[in-house]
């Protein structure tokens, strides 16, 4: 346990398929919120949900700029490491992998062509339904992978994620690539700093 009661350690796990973040989770963060809300005229919170409840010619306005920092945040994408070696790991064990994102699918898509990166399933805010932290679309990942929600794991670096996972009723793992990650961590079920841990727990 950590100073704030969180388990560091993970236990073993019997897991049928885990869904992973991809913006800081598979690769390091590389936005700048403030900047980009700045940028929008100083909106506040969440930015899709704000420019959701703007006119509709601000919402054009306001997704081009977001398009713009998302494009420019694919083409620049590291990995986070031990990306690789995780994915063939999980495969090895015939466990299925899921992406969730709110960012677009052709961003996705990009990024896992250019890093060559395969999951099962892949749902992003193109799809139809509400973006995280609502679960719609985990339930929808675990529909397309066909695996049942509870015996699954979400893996992401912010509370979205955690939020959209426990609400699915999966187990939540939190990456601590955010610097904030101590705020939302109490979400979690385990905490870890490198995505290479996940390899020990799995049984």
């Amino acid at each position: 346990m950590d100073n704030n009661g969180i388990c560091r350690t993970i236990p073993r796990m019997n897991v049928t398929a885990m869904i992973f973040d991809l913006d800081g989770t598979i690769t390091q963060s590389y936005f700048d919120f403030d900047m980009i809300r700045k940028e929008m005229g100083g909106i506040e919170g969440p930015i899709l949900e704000a420019i959701e409840k703007m006119p509709i010619e601000k919402q054009h306005e306001l997704n081009a700029v977001l398009d713009r920092y998302e494009l420019d945040a694919a083409k620049n994408a590291t990995l986070n490491p031990n990306v690789d070696q995780l994915l063939t790991f999980l495969e090895t064990r015939k466990i299925k992998t899921g992406l969730l994102t709110r960012n677009t699918a052709d961003n996705t898509a990009f990024v896992c062509k250019k890093f060559g990166l395969h999951f099962d399933a892949i749902v992003t805010r193109d799809d139809e339904g509400p973006v995280k932290p609502d679960p719609f679309g985990y339930l929808l990942c675990c529909k397309q992978l066909g695996v049942d929600p509870g015996e699954t794991v979400m893996v992401g670096d912010y509370k979205f994620d955690l939020q959209a996972g426990k609400a699915a009723g999966a187990q939540t793992i939190l990456i601590t690539t955010n610097k904030d990650y101590s705020r939302y961590q109490h979400l979690a079920d385990n905490v870890i700093d490198d995505l290479g841990d996940i390899m020990d727990t799995i049984t």
